[in-house]
């Protein structure tokens, strides 16, 4: 025995598109309704007539103030070290490390770094070694803080963050330090 009443077998799914086309229509519009914005919770006084002509009112000043954040221009800085002398810990190479970091941050005095991301290339047989690149870039962002404690943020993995760069034609003990600054 057939289910056929002589309609064709798309139409017994039309009435299930519709219920579910109109399902989605109802979410993105209810996806995309705007919050409505709270009040402000300390308006800006509007200036009010005194019963003196001769006083003016003086408006108050209004917060005029930015919100804080990340400035989207980075800043890039580049050191070359011994990467094996490093991440070993010589006390003669994190002296070098400081003393390159510190040539390089001068121009950018009285600012301070709120995000680093230190990017570190080893080579071994011409070709990168990600695995000491990322040891290496991990060292340089560890040192960071003590090298110039008022410039860079303490460490944490969350803040200065070491990775490794592959890119072709970079030489071999380059770290290279994106600084992130913020909004001034």
């Amino acid at each position: 025995m057939s289910r056929d009443s002589g309609r064709p077998a798309g139409t017994y799914l039309a009435g299930w598109l519709f219920a579910d086309l109109l399902l989605v229509i109802v979410l993105v519009v209810l996806g995309s309704e705007m919050p409505v914005a709270a009040p402000d919770p300390h308006p800006t006084p509007t200036p009010t007539a005194t019963a003196d002509p001769s006083r003016s009112p003086s408006p108050t000043p209004s917060d005029t103030s930015r919100p804080g954040g990340l400035d989207p221009v980075t800043v890039s800085v580049g050191i070359r070290l011994d990467p094996d002398a490093l991440i070993a810990g010589s006390p003669s190479e994190t002296a070098e490390l400081a003393r390159q970091v510190n040539e390089e941050i001068k121009r950018y005095a009285g600012r301070t770094a709120a995000f680093v991301m230190v990017f570190g290339t080893v080579r071994s047989g011409g070709s990168v070694d990600n695995g000491r690149s990322d040891a290496y870039a991990t060292a340089v962002a560890r040192q960071l803080p003590q090298a110039a404690p008022r410039f860079f943020p303490p460490y944490s993995e969350k803040i200065i963050r070491g990775y490794h760069d592959s890119g072709a034609g970079i030489a071999s003990g380059t770290a290279r330090i994106e600084l992130f600054f913020l909004l001034p």
